[in-house]
C-alpha cells in the first residue's frame, strides 16, 4: 500500500515537472521564459559542478598513481632490494678476504658492491623526487640517506682493514646493525615507507566519498536539464511557431557527453585497481624482491595506464567546466532573445514597435 502511494506521488510530481517544462499551464509567455531561464541555468550549474567534482576526483587519483605513488612504490622496493644485495655482497667479500688475505678477491667486490650502492642511492633520490611522500616521510627518507652514508663508511673501514680481522669484523658488525636494526635501521625505515606508499595506493584506487555522492547528483541533474530543454522546444513550437531551436538542441546534445565521461571514469578506476594488483606482486615490505620482478612490475604499470588511456581521460577534465560555461551562455543568449522578441515584437517592416 505504501509503495503504491509512493509511486502515485512520484508520478504526479513527474507529471507536474513535465507540464512546467513544456509550459502547458503557463498563462504568461514572458513569465514562462523567465522561469525556464532560472531553471536551466540552475540545473546547468548543478550538473556541471557535480560532474566536474565526480570526474576530477577519480582522474586526479589516476594522475597521482601514475606520476607519484606508483613510481615511489617501485623505487622504494628497488632501493630496498639493492641495499640488501649490496650488504650481502660486502659481507661475502669481506669474509673471503679475512679468511684468505693472501688470495686475490676473485669476486670483483668493488664493482658489484659499488654498482648496487649507486643504484640504491639513485632509487632513493627518484623516490624523493616523485613528490609522493609527505613531509614526515621525506624526512624519514633523508634519515635513510644519511644512514646509508654512515653505513658506507663502516664498510669502507672493514674493507681497508681486511688484514686485521677483528677490526674488520667490528666495522662489518656496526654496518650490519645500521642496516638491519629494528626499528631504526635502514631497511626497517624503508619498509615503513613502502607500507605507507602501499596504503596510499590502496586509498587512491578506492571509490571516494565524492564520486559516490556526486555521480548520482550529476546524472539526475543532467536528466532534469534534458527534460527542461526538450520541454522548452515544445513550448517554442507552440507559441513561437518555431520547429526547432538549433542552439538549445546543441545544448541538449552536449548532455550526451555524460555517459562518455562516466565510461572514462569507470575505465580510469579499473586501471587504478589493476595497477594496485600489479604493485601487490612486490613482496611485502621488509622482504627482498628480485630486481627482475621490480622491473616487470614497473613495465606492467606503465602498460596498464597506457592501455586504459588514463592520460587522455585525465586531460578531458578541463572540458567539463568549459562545456558548462558554453551551455549556460547559449541558454542565456537564446532565451533572452526570445524574451526580447516577445516583449518588443517586430514591426511588419522591421525594427521594434
Amino acid at each position: 500500500m505504501i509503495r503504491q502511494s509512493t509511486r502515485r506521488a512520484l508520478g504526479r510530481s513527474l507529471l507536474r515537472f513535465w507540464r512546467s517544462a513544456t509550459g502547458v499551464d503557463s498563462a504568461s509567455t514572458a513569465g514562462y521564459l523567465r522561469r525556464q531561464l532560472v531553471w536551466l541555468l540552475a540545473l546547468t550549474a548543478l550538473a556541471v559542478s557535480a560532474l566536474f567534482s565526480a570526474y576530477h576526483e577519480v582522474h586526479r587519483d589516476t594522475a597521482a598513481i601514475s606520476d607519484r605513488t606508483g613510481p615511489a612504490v617501485v623505487e622504494l622496493a628497488r632501493a630496498h632490494t639493492a641495499l640488501r644485495l649490496a650488504h650481502a655482497t660486502a659481507a661475502q667479500h669481506l669474509a673471503n678476504l679475512t679468511q684468505h688475505p693472501d688470495r686475490p678477491d676473485i669476486l670483483s667486490f668493488g664493482e658489484e658492491y659499488t654498482s648496487l650502492l649507486t643504484e640504491a642511492r639513485q632509487s632513493l633520490d627518484r623516490a624523493d623526487r616523485t613528490n609522493a611522500l609527505n613531509r614526515e616521510d621525506r624526512q624519514s627518507l633523508r634519515i635513510v640517506s644519511g644512514l646509508v652514508d654512515g653505513y658506507v663508511k663502516r664498510i669502507d673501514g672493514a674493507w681497508k682493514q681486511y688484514d686485521r680481522p677483528k677490526l674488520s669484523r667490528a666495522n662489518l658488525g656496526y654496518a650490519t646493525t645500521m642496516m638491519y636494526e629494528k626499528p631504526s635501521g635502514v631497511l626497517r625505515r624503508l619498509a615503513d615507507l613502502q607500507s605507507k606508499q602501499g596504503a596510499a595506493l590502496d586509498r587512491q584506487q578506492e571509490w571516494g566519498i565524492a564520486p559516490r555522492l556526486t555521480w548520482p547528483v550529476a546524472a539526475l541533474s543532467c536528466l532534469l536539464l534534458g527534460v527542461r530543454l526538450v520541454g522548452i522546444q515544445f513550448f517554442l513550437r507552440r507559441r513561437f511557431r518555431l520547429r526547432l531551436s538549433i542552439p538549445l538542441a546543441a545544448v541538449t546534445l552536449l548532455l550526451a557527453a555524460l555517459p562518455v565521461l562516466a565510461y572514462g571514469t569507470w575505465q580510469a578506476h579499473d586501471c587504478q585497481a589493476e595497477v594496485r594488483d600489479i604493485a601487490a606482486r612486490l613482496e611485502p615490505a621488509g622482504r627482498p624482491t628480485a630486481q627482475d620482478t621490480i622491473d616487470e612490475v614497473e613495465s606492467d604499470m606503465h602498460e596498464t595506464l597506457a592501455r586504459g588511456n588514463a592520460g587522455e581521460w585525465a586531460r578531458v577534465t578541463l572540458f567539463v567546466p568549459l562545456a558548462g560555461v558554453l551551455m549556460a551562455g547559449v541558454v542565456l543568449w537564446t532565451l533572452r532573445s526570445h524574451l526580447a522578441e516577445y516583449t518588443y515584437p517586430r514591426k511588419p517592416g522591421g525594427g521594434r514597435r
